[in-house]
């Protein structure tokens, strides 16, 4: 299937997780900041645990450092060691 539209795409993906059991919440139409944001959430709840974040998280500071580590890597191999 084709999409001319990038919000098609993403309608139809919604509604595939969906039907897959996601139920945590979507973001539609987001802005790279809501993108960016919504992964230090992420890496937030996978890593607050106290022998890692001990409950605090990323600043806005440390989320660019990893955001510039990612730039940086660039191959999939790296990225993935990452």
């Amino acid at each position: 299937m084709f999409y001319n539209m990038e919000s098609d795409f993403e309608d139809d993906l919604v509604a595939v997780l969906k039907r897959h059991g996601w139920t945590d919440g979507v973001l539609e139409y987001p802005t790279e900041q809501d993108l960016i944001s919504n992964w230090a959430n992420i890496l937030f709840d996978n890593n607050k645990g106290i022998d890692r974040l001990n409950g605090q998280r990323l600043t806005k500071g440390e989320m660019a450092q990893i955001l510039e580590q990612i730039e940086t890597l660039r191959t999939p191999l790296a990225l993935n060691s990452f």
